[in-house]
């Protein structure tokens, strides 16, 4: 109660001052300073309680660089990042606070143990960020770097900000327009979300960092992104359909994603992972992919190689029985310029993934420049079946091994497919 009496004196006070005037919040009216290097959490954070409690607003951050730590979004609040400003990650990780246990999520099950953000919103609805700033999540300061190709070395997993901007069961999200930079982790984490607009984000990192995903989209619906520029030191483009993290399957569906640019040290596009549920009814279209490591990933590894996804081992619950079998269904890739090193397209399940179906997954209207071939390993009890590649060019570069690969697949069409070596 004394905290709730506080925090209202504070937004009467800035009401007073005059901040909120035709529904615009300027930080600075809060008493946050452009320096980039005051801590600014609790100024911005009491302007975009202060636009909550109007009822809505816009929080303006503009003319300069703000050090902050942990945001939290509120319902009918639009965060505008304007030309030329940019909200800087703080360098202290402790002081990025911990998730608290949720109703709507298993805190317990954050991937990689991490259990921070620097945008975490849980429950809202009419929520944005946009505008033409930056975020910074400043990964260079917990992380040590390494020379040539190899991955830059994280200095601890658990205190870092995991993801720069993390949402779990929002409505109406529209994220528009802003650069990420340097997320010390994934860039966007989408949880559970539904009726979400992602348009114009460009997303840099250097390719070195460790499990720097892009766009990462888990158990959503009705999802768009659209115009966007990726590139990431792990996966681009993510959708997965979680189980544990969750309480229960949820599946993700309805997402349609298109004229966007992606880049990966890892996969340009990944579909599922361990231990996850139904993925469906999603378009990707009008894509260019350059210089990647490998180019769509459906791809269920060993568990035992990935012992932080989910989180496993002192500390942490046992895992749930996965009861349901991961799926794919109604999946349609089109109109894309596909560049990379390795397996451009790859269908692969291990021995511990429960048996998987796959149903109408599609691949139209595609070039691709690859030394390798397609490669389609699946298993005997595998219900895979309408596979479709239709008017696709392999233009075959040199210093591939190994040849088109197709194992367990019940059915698979080629139509128009040309391999130029």
């Amino acid at each position: 109660m004394r905290r709730m009496v506080g925090w209202l004196l504070v937004v009467a006070a800035a009401v007073a001052q005059g901040a909120g005037k035709d529904g615009v919040f300027c930080v600075t009216d809060f008493g946050a300073v452009p320096d980039g290097k005051t801590d600014n959490t609790a100024a911005i954070q009491k302007a975009i309680d202060a636009a909550a409690a109007a009822g809505g607003g816009t929080v303006r951050v503009a003319g300069g660089a703000f050090m902050t730590y942990t945001l939290y979004p509120r319902s009918n609040t639009r965060l505008e990042i304007e030309a030329g400003a940019s909200l800087e990650g703080g360098p202290d990780p402790l002081l990025y606070p911990e998730f608290e246990p949720s109703p709507h999520w298993r805190v317990e099950y954050s991937l990689r143990r991490n259990k921070r953000a620097m945008f975490y919103a849980v429950a809202q609805t009419n929520i944005a960020i946009c505008g033409r700033g930056t975020i910074n999540g400043r990964a260079e300061l917990f992380h040590e770097k390494t020379e040539g190709t190899h991955w830059w070395r994280r200095k601890h997993d658990q205190l870092i900000t995991g993801r720069n901007i993390f949402l779990v069961g929002c409505k109406n999200v529209r994220l528009d327009d802003v650069t990420i930079l340097n997320p010390s982790g994934w860039s966007m984490w989408l949880l559970d979300c539904e009726f979400v607009q992602v348009r114009g984000l460009k997303i840099e990192m250097d390719l070195r960092f460790p499990n720097g995903d892009g766009i990462h989209i888990g158990s959503c619906r009705d999802v768009t992104v659209s115009d966007c520029i990726v590139r990431s030191g792990d996966d681009a483009l993510i959708l997965r359909a979680y189980q544990h993290q969750l309480h229960g399957p949820v599946a993700c569906e309805r997402v349609v994603v298109a004229n966007c640019v992606l880049q990966s040290n890892s996969a340009a596009i990944r579909i599922g992972w361990t231990h996850d549920y139904l993925i469906k009814d999603c378009r990707i279209s009008n894509l260019v992919i350059r210089e990647s490591h490998t180019g769509i990933n459906i791809d269920m590894p060993d568990m035992k190689h990935v012992p932080d996804d989910p989180p496993r081992g002192e500390g942490v619950p046992p895992l749930p029985e996965t009861v349901h079998p991961f799926g794919v269904e109604n999946v349609h890739f089109s109109d894309i310029n596909l560049e990379c090193r390795n397996a451009p397209i790859r269908v692969r399940f291990s021995e511990d993934t429960k048996v998987s179906r796959i149903r109408n997954l599609t691949f139209s209207n595609m070039t691709i420049r690859s030394p390798e071939y397609p490669s389609f390993t699946l298993r005997p009890d595998d219900d895979v079946s309408d596979i479709l590649l239709s008017n696709v060019r392999f233009e075959m570069q040199p210093g591939g091994k190994g040849a088109f690969n197709i194992k367990g697949l019940r059915r698979l069409t080629l139509d128009r497919v040309t391999f130029i070596h």
